[in-house]
């Protein structure tokens, strides 16, 4: 293999082994909420990237998350931290959800909260602060979609307020 060749590819293997250490420059979380008018139930999709989860609550505790070592408590963690981060409300009374879940599909983490006893999407006021504790550049996206409704979605941002989904 000639010297220019050899070169070009350690340059090519460096390049990539930088980038791939680097921070990534996009702080992005998706909440989407489903409404199921028959089963009366918000069901909730989060997704995140899961370094930046972790970082966010290395503070309280190392989740490992998706690793022999992972924290015994980290779903009822995440939890908390949604709580500490999401809120939900409908007809001036605040929602509550049920933890049903996570997985771990690579560098993101999907987790599954329900709400039950919700009738109809409409006039849901959503707050979302999550990870904008952790990284200023955070930016939650929400989408709330129905079987008989248009999907309606908003973006947060650090200092946003409240934000009333209505059709």
């Amino acid at each position: 293999m000639p010297i220019f060749a050899r070169v070009k590819t350690l340059f090519v293997a460096l390049t990539l082994l930088l980038v791939a250490a680097a921070p990534h420059e996009f702080y992005v979380s998706i909440l989407t909420i489903r409404h199921h008018p028959q089963e009366r139930t918000l069901d909730l999709t989060w997704r995140i990237t899961a370094h930046d989860i972790e970082h966010a609550l290395a503070n309280v505790s190392e989740l490992k998350m998706n690793s022999d070592h992972e924290h015994p408590k980290a779903d009822s963690l995440l939890n908390a931290y949604f709580h500490q981060h999401l809120t939900l409300f409908q007809e001036d009374k605040q929602l509550d959800w049920i933890w049903i879940g996570k997985e771990l599909d690579g560098e993101t983490l999907y987790c599954y909260l329900q709400v039950e006893g919700i009738y109809t999407p409409n006039d849901l006021s959503v707050s979302c602060t999550l990870l904008q504790d952790a990284f200023t550049e955070q930016q939650n996206l929400v989408h709330v979609e129905s079987e008989v409704l248009p999907t309606r979605s908003h973006t947060f941002i650090l200092g946003a307020s409240a934000h009333t989904f209505t059709w």
